[in-house]
């Protein structure tokens, strides 16, 4: 036996460092949570909460760098939002506006509106889907990491992005073509011919 021979402790042991795993790792979790429960900002902040807490108490199992936390946070993330998903009943939840509708700049306005349905056909998604469109497009990670990540083949996530974004730009201009169709019908309604 050998007394000098120090046992390598996991990164994350010391406040410091799991602190500093916080600080890199914090608005990607948050991101990640906020795309998954399609965008109530007070449940992904909780959940996010949730998740650290819950990394904090597991720090000991995690091996990897600070660099490398994110992948296992993600994953402690993910549960999280599973048994939250089945601990309470799935509702639609709006986007917080800050403003109220009445002083917000319409082009504002029809921005949350769009960004409220684009996370609504991202929420609708099968699992596997959103969760690849999310880290992909909500958090950046590229296809190697996403693959290694979901124990996927490249070419597998690839060809699940194009397809899933096919449907989704479909879905989109199906949303599109009824809020125009929508609009003209209401202006319609509401014109009136000046007649004098």
């Amino acid at each position: 036996m050998n007394l000098f021979h120090r046992q390598n402790k996991p990164p994350l042991v010391s406040p410091a460092k799991f602190r500093e795993a916080y600080e890199c790792h914090r608005l990607s979790v948050f991101r990640y949570i906020y795309a998954l429960t399609s965008g109530s900002q007070d449940d992904a902040e909780d959940l996010t909460a949730e998740t650290f807490l819950r990394a904090w108490k597991a720090r000991q199992q995690f091996e990897g760098d600070v660099d490398s936390a994110i992948g296992w946070l993600i994953r402690i993330a993910k549960r999280i939002v599973i048994d939250n998903y089945r601990r309470t009943v799935r509702t639609t939840h709006s986007l917080p506006l800050e403003l109220a509708v009445e002083s917000m700049p319409e082009q504002a306005f029809l921005h949350a509106e769009q960004q409220q349905s684009l996370l609504r056909l991202v929420a609708d998604l099968p699992d596997e889907q959103r969760e690849i469109i999310i880290l992909r497009y909500v958090l950046g990670w590229r296809v190697n990491e996403i693959a290694r990540h979901m124990d996927a083949t490249e070419n597998k996530i690839s060809v699940s992005i194009h397809r899933t974004l096919s449907k989704l730009k479909e879905q989109w201009q199906n949303i599109e073509s009824e809020n125009l169709s929508a609009a003209f019908t209401l202006k319609e309604i509401t014109y009136e011919p000046h007649t004098g």
